[in-house]
């Protein structure tokens, strides 16, 4: 199942790009126009990572950071703030104090957003479980194991 993200901006403009960005990159995007139906369908979903703009009608991106950060259920997912207002270093260290993991301006560089969400995005659901085989030691196949194994690693 592929990683979902929530992208939450009023600018069409900017969050068709990144549906399509992210969609490319094979993430199911989801989108809201304002911060209080942006939060909630976080709520919903529980993305693995919401991109939010800061300045957002119905509720101020800041607010549906600390909101995500501030619940239980939700604060293991990684919000990046974006903004084409809000340029000064002071409001970086804000967007730390709200819980976000990453703040960029826009126009979003899409190829640091894309290294950044493989860096430290991954997919909310748990590793499926290693199943157990006993192989007795007479018949080992040092091939047949180091492939195994490397099954193994890139599952």
């Amino acid at each position: 199942m592929p990683i979902e993200v929530v992208v939450i901006d009023d600018d069409k403009v900017t969050s068709s790009l990144l549906k399509k960005l992210l969609s490319d990159q094979g993430f199911q995007v989801h989108t809201a126009f304002d911060g209080e139906s942006g939060f909630q369908l976080v709520q919903k979903i529980k993305p693995a990572l919401v991109i939010c703009d800061m300045l957002l009608p119905k509720m101020h991106g800041a607010d549906v950071c600390q909101k995500i950060k501030g619940n239980e259920e939700l604060k293991k997912i990684k919000v990046v703030m974006i903004t084409a207002i809000y340029k000064e270093i002071l409001i970086k260290a804000e967007a730390r104090e709200w819980g976000a993991d990453l703040f960029m301006e826009k126009p979003v560089n899409t190829k640091e957003l894309l290294k950044w969400i493989e860096k430290n995005v991954s997919s909310n659901e748990p590793a499926s479980p290693v199943k157990a085989e006993k192989i007795s030691i007479e018949s080992i196949d040092v091939d047949d194991v180091v492939a195994r194994l490397k099954k193994l690693v890139d599952n």
